[in-house]
């Protein structure tokens, strides 16, 4: 895993860096720009232009120096400023002196600018990670004109716009096809919708050290985080668990017929479903089907995944009112969530996963699923602070996981190819598989999440995004 910081965080690390251990800002400031210009030359041919698109703070000065570096390597590069150089202070304004000593062209930018039309990469070097505020007036001008332009952008460690201390976009941002960040990722590299307009993210390490207080608490899952032991050779159906799953009344059976076979697939000894009619559509011999009535005894199992397929009927919410969960570990997805949002128990398990995406997740906060999608960590946490005590998994892309602790897991692996019809169901029983099992709440959710995405992400590589079905998310377990 790797740590995902604040901006604030960061803004920490680099004091400490500069004042505490007493390594030259200006040192700093050379490694960044120098990381891009690496990036750049990876990427430009012998003829390409390169225009550089400078603010007045220290993301500018990274900005001055990748314009000084590309010149001494033979580029052709020219610099725009977006503030006058009044206002530049301490090491942005050293590199602005150090780039007048060169023959690169420096040009203030006025209303109406464009970028140079021969322009085949523009560096964007406007904000860094600590902007906190929409970009308006001639600046929202300036982003307009480089999105616009058909040049290909590199932004120096954020794109300008975004919010670095929650992920979400401020307003008018740029969007770049290269982002070059440094020492660790942000919040806007790691969380949607922030992260889709970073393009490839290149993190660099420059040197900055944390400070020995820093706390981390948000990180970045990646397939490389996935691991599971192998099985015990004399094992049994029986040293893998039971999973009931409540769900799969009349219409629905599929949604929890899903749910059981992927449970299946990722290892739970037993799978039955309770559901209002046990002949319905449930076509799997291995996945076990009852009435529902005759689910009483919760204790059996070693966890329950409930809302698979329920129905929004009061005799489904009764179904599920009369359960005794205190000493359940469960999982509530789909309709499961209305029943928590209509009927408020006071009890949701000794252990718990919410799997909410992002219209139940709004139903459960009083919101929209455009207000959630907008400001995903937000409505993360807020989730997390209406519902305590267990584990909040916001579905969608860069699935957020949120621990009883607060801290933050963000799911790199997964993509457009997971947006169907099911998905979700076999995440339930991914994740209530391994409950089941009796792996910790947080490796259910943790590698649960991260092997779904891992399975989408497979199918994009060697069939068409918009071709995957619940059923090849399932088969793909087999791997």
């Amino acid at each position: 895993m790797k740590p995902i910081l604040t901006s604030a965080e960061m803004a920490a690390a680099d004091r400490h860096t500069i004042e505490t251990l007493g390594e030259p800002g200006l040192d700093l400031m050379e490694r960044a720009a120098r990381a891009c210009v690496e990036t750049l030359l990876a990427a430009l041919e012998p003829q390409d232009r390169v225009a550089v698109v400078a603010g007045a703070g220290n993301n500018g000065g990274d900005g001055f120096a990748v314009a000084r570096m590309l010149a001494a390597a033979g580029r052709k590069v020219a610099v725009f400023t977006a503030m006058p150089v009044k206002k530049l202070r301490g090491d942005a304004l050293a590199n602005f002196e150090r780039l007048q000593k060169t023959k690169v062209a420096i040009a203030p930018i006025g209303d109406g600018w464009t970028p140079p039309a021969d322009a085949a990469w523009i560096v964007d070097a406007l904000f860094g990670t600590g902007l906190d505020r929409p970009v308006e007036g001639r600046l929202a001008a300036v982003i307009g004109a480089i999105n616009d332009h058909p040049a290909k952008k590199l932004a120096v460690d954020m794109p300008s716009g975004l919010s670095g201390a929650t992920g979400a976009r401020l307003g008018v941002h740029v969007k770049a096809d290269v982002t070059v960040t440094f020492q660790h990722l942000k919040l806007a590299h790691a969380v949607s919708p922030a992260c889709v307009d970073c393009g490839q993210v290149i993190v660099a390490d420059i040197g900055i050290q944390l400070p020995p207080s820093a706390a981390l608490n948000r990180f970045m899952l990646e397939p490389d985080d996935y691991a599971r032991p192998p099985r015990d050779l004399d094992s049994h159906k029986g040293s893998y668990g039971a999973l009931a799953i409540v769900g799969g009344f009349a219409g629905m059976e599929g949604a929890a017929n899903i749910c059981a076979m992927a449970a299946l697939r990722f290892g739970v000894g037993k799978a039955r479903v309770y559901t209002d009619r046990p002949g319905g559509r449930f076509r799997c011999d291995s996945v076990m089907v009852d009435r529902v009535d005759r689910f009483t005894d919760p204790g059996a199992y070693s966890a329950i995944a409930i809302g698979p397929g329920l129905s929004r009927t009061e005799a489904a919410m009764d179904c599920v009112a009369a359960l005794d969960l205190r000493d359940s570990r469960v999982l509530w997805d789909a309709d499961g969530l209305v029943f928590i949002k209509r009927r408020a128990p006071a009890y949701l398990g000794r252990e718990w996963v919410m799997t909410p995406h992002p219209g139940e997740a709004a139903m459960l906060l009083d919101s929209s699923s455009a207000a959630v999608q907008r400001d995903r960590l937000t409505a993360a946490e807020a989730l997390g602070e209406r519902y305590p005590g267990g584990w909040i998994v916001l579905k969608g892309y860069r699935t957020l996981i949120r621990s009883p602790r607060g801290e933050l897991f963000v799911c790199g692996a997964g993509g457009p190819a997971l947006a169907v019809a099911g998905s979700g169901d076999a995440l339930s029983g991914m994740i209530a598989a391994l409950m089941a099992q009796g792996r910790s709440t947080e490796d259910a959710a943790l590698l649960g999440c991260l092997r779904h995405g891992m399975a989408g992400d497979e199918w994009s590589r060697r069939c068409r995004d918009y071709s995957m079905t619940a059923e090849d998310i399932v088969d793909n377990l087999k791997h």
